[in-house]
């Protein structure tokens, strides 16, 4: 049985939700999910990953070197958002490695996705991507050996999906998915392991219905990200609220470093993926040794031949900016000291028309950018390099959004005090 009432839920909401409109819509979507694929959309095995920005594009580069190394000769799509997070040189680049890119704001333009903010692109990915079995990885994964053989592997044939177990397992009091999420999915709760969702594989003839569940869950993260930690529990909650089967791989990942990455292995216990989760590749700043990352050395060593073809590249704002993004980015810096609300600490940051956020009088704190999305809605994106806060505007002239510090979902505010100074570009 469920053991938090609607009272507890709707306490944890924001007040702009309702929540009995919220599960309507939920049991909507359940009540029309479609049983399979269209027929003929998709075809084949291949490999799915995310990736884009000055971060995540030399990780990606790493990782898909690694996966062809290793000898996968599977297709690669690597899924990106919109015109500034690949360029063409990029593009060109994984190109020689047999790799699609797909920009991710097209196709949620064409499905009506209603959000692709961040961790929202991995589930349009892996379910719009061209494949009929579609094995994901994360930007910041490598492979250890060439995981082709998952596809054929027991567990996977007889589920239609293969999921691995994340470190907080919800049995010790260590949990990212608490009742709260089982709850407003409408699942019983259950003490099992959760997910980690750095790599997973289905099959989208068997899984359809939950992967467009998952669509849904993703698509109003505005909502749903209050109770989750991103993408990775809605798979969990919604293959378990369709009641699909799933396997799981039955050796729990082992930290390296200080929990600023992860073994997983393959379903026999032989190491099969390094997730670099915390400290990312990069061409800009050094990249710090982990203890008992096996590729290490190999990264770096295409990370160096990377450096040789392909720089960060030096951007032009406010010039790339559109019209509305230039409107946005005008009256911001206008404004440029604001009130910066995460959960209950206050601080006045300054907005700097370099695209650097810094508290008032002190040192830089992070950065900022406004970005239409693809249904023309302005986003702010602010915080440190890397991992911003996405705030929209409301009617009052705020922007709101919510950011993830540990395994609090904290949201964020940003209002304007009012200290009128002007841009100077």
């Amino acid at each position: 049985t469920m053991d938090m009432g609607s009272r507890g839920v709707e306490g944890a909401l924001d007040p702009r939700h309702d929540v009995s409109a919220q599960r309507a819509l939920l049991e909507e979507c359940i009540r029309t999910l479609p049983d399979a694929p269209p027929p003929g959309r998709f075809a084949g095995r291949g490999v799915v990953l995310c990736a884009g920005g000055d971060i995540y594009f030399p990780c990606a580069y790493v990782c898909i070197t690694l996966l062809r190394r290793a000898g996968c000769t599977l297709p690669v799509e690597l899924w990106y958002r919109g015109r500034r997070e690949l360029t063409d040189e990029a593009i060109a680049l994984l190109a020689e490695l047999g790799v699609t890119c797909v920009d991710a704001r097209a196709v949620a333009r064409r499905e009506a996705h209603a959000r692709l903010d961040t961790w929202e692109i991995k589930a349009l990915a892996i379910a719009h991507s061209r494949f009929a079995e579609a094995l994901y990885l994360d930007a910041d994964n490598v492979p250890l050996r060439n995981p082709e053989t998952l596809f054929d592997c027991e567990e996977y044939r007889r589920n239609g999906a293969l999921f691995w177990p994340d470190r907080y397992d919800g049995m010790r009091g260590m949990a990212w998915l608490r009742r709260e999420a089982w709850t407003v999915c409408g699942v019983p709760f259950r003490r099992e392991p959760e997910l980690e969702a750095g790599q997973l594989l289905v099959d989208k003839s068997r899984c359809w219905p939950a992967l467009v569940l998952t669509l849904f869950l993703n698509g109003n993260s505005d909502y749903y990200y209050r109770f989750f930690f991103g993408d990775k529990d809605t798979f969990h909650l919604a293959w378990r609220r369709l009641g699909l089967p799933y396997a799981i791989v039955p050796h729990p990942p082992r930290d390296l470093g200080h929990s600023d990455g992860m073994l997983q292995h393959d379903v026999d216990g032989t190491p099969l993926f390094e997730h670099r989760c915390s400290d990312k590749w990069s061409l800009s700043r050094p990249n710090r040794s982990i203890d008992g990352f096996r590729a290490e050395a190999e990264c770096r060593a295409v990370l160096e031949m990377l450096r040789e073809r392909w720089q960060p590249p030096m951007r032009v704002f406010p010039a790339e900016l559109t019209p509305a993004e230039r409107d946005a980015y005008e009256e911001l810096c206008a404004t440029r000291t604001f009130v910066y609300t995460v959960e209950r600490t206050r601080r006045n940051v300054e907005l700097l028309p370099d695209f650097a956020m810094r508290e008032s009088g002190a040192e830089t704190v992070g950065t900022w950018m406004v970005e239409e999305d693809h249904r023309g809605e302005m986003t702010l994106s602010v915080g440190p390099h890397g991992s911003p806060a996405i705030l929209r505007k409301d009617a009052g002239g705020d922007w709101h959004g919510r950011a993830f510090r540990t395994r609090q979902r904290h949201p964020v505010i940003l209002s304007s005090i009012n200290d009128s100074i002007l841009p100077s570009i």
